[in-house]
């Protein structure tokens, strides 16, 4: 059995492109400051899939019995190292150094399927949190192999940030506005724990934090659910034990607002988290397989496939 990994104190950060890692960078800089000493390490993790090899292939006719050599491959690998992956992971390095965060970053190279990579990393390396950019304008859905998708469909143990393709609104700290689903789980409870972690730690930063409970209508058909006023009641209750936990980590109680709310969970979640400008979205995630999430659905998976725009953390 793994050993329990202190929440946000062992960051990985998967690095694809210079404009992505910019819009992650203000949330690794909260993070570093949040955590001081406690935070353990910073590494950065770029993964040269096959794709570098496309533009070589298409310009080989293999009828013609033409191959690629192990010792060409180990040219063009080393060309491609040189033109793109070193001068892009020293831009960033710079980037981190210029920027608030106390540790030196680790630098690291890896082959292979990104996907696979990144959560095999993960997960044998024991890493506490996992914060990756998305792409504006890439295609995603819950079939759709982009690498974010990938990763959010694995079973991983650390928690997942997705910074919103639009990144952070310039000058406003990520822990402005933070909004938190609450269902009653475990994982919602640990989500909450997690946001703690940081806000209790950055109170000049907070405007509001909202805790949100969604009433899915179709529930108060069912016999073994009782009526609206009960569901609602019990709706309170969760959000009162979410609230506990944060004004234990130091969050002041008058910053905090309960809020229910009656609709589809997901398409609820992100209509609120819209409307209230969350900076960051905090919900619970159940570790099932792709095919469970089909079969039984997922509030936390409906909620990161419809809000593209917003920062979403995915605790299990």
């Amino acid at each position: 059995m793994k050993n329990k990994i202190p929440a946000l104190s062992r960051l990985l950060l998967p690095v694809k492109d210079y404009e992505l890692f910019k819009n992650v960078l203000p949330l690794v800089e909260l993070v570093s400051k949040a955590m001081a000493d406690d935070l353990e390490k910073v590494d950065l993790l770029h993964v040269v899939g096959g794709s570098f090899m496309s533009t070589h292939l298409n310009n080989i006719d293999f009828r013609a019995g033409r191959v690629l050599s192990s010792e060409l491959m180990k040219r063009l690998r080393e060309k491609h190292d040189q033109e793109i992956v070193n001068p892009l992971l020293s831009q960033m390095q710079d980037l981190l150094q210029k920027s608030g965060v106390g540790l030196q970053a680790t630098v690291r190279v890896e082959d292979g399927d990104p996907v696979k990579k990144i959560c095999r990393i993960c997960d044998d390396e024991e890493y506490s949190t996992l914060i990756i950019g998305r792409k504006k304008g890439e295609e995603e859905g819950l079939f759709v192999g982009t690498a974010v998708n990938g990763v959010v469909n694995r079973h991983l143990s650390a928690s997942i940030y997705i910074v919103g393709e639009n990144g952070f609104p310039a000058g406003v700290s990520p822990a402005a506005r933070i909004m938190i689903g609450i269902d009653g789980s475990p994982s919602c409870l640990h989500a909450a724990r997690e946001a703690g972690v940081i806000l209790g730690k950055s109170p000049d930063s907070i405007e509001e934090v909202s805790l949100v409970n969604v009433l899915d209508p179709s529930y108060l058909y069912d016999e073994d659910s009782g009526d609206c006023q009960q569901m609602t009641d019990t709706g309170y209750r969760y959000m009162q034990e979410a609230e506990d936990i944060l004004v234990k980590e130091g969050v002041e109680s008058s910053k905090i607002v309960a809020t229910v709310l009656f609709g589809k969970p997901g398409e609820t979640l992100v209509n609120h988290a819209q409307d209230f400008g969350a900076t960051m979205c905090y919900v619970g995630r159940r570790n099932r397989s792709i095919i469970a999430e089909v079969l039984l659905g997922s509030v936390s998976g409906d909620f990161f496939q419809r809000c593209r725009e917003k920062t979403v953390v995915l605790v299990s």
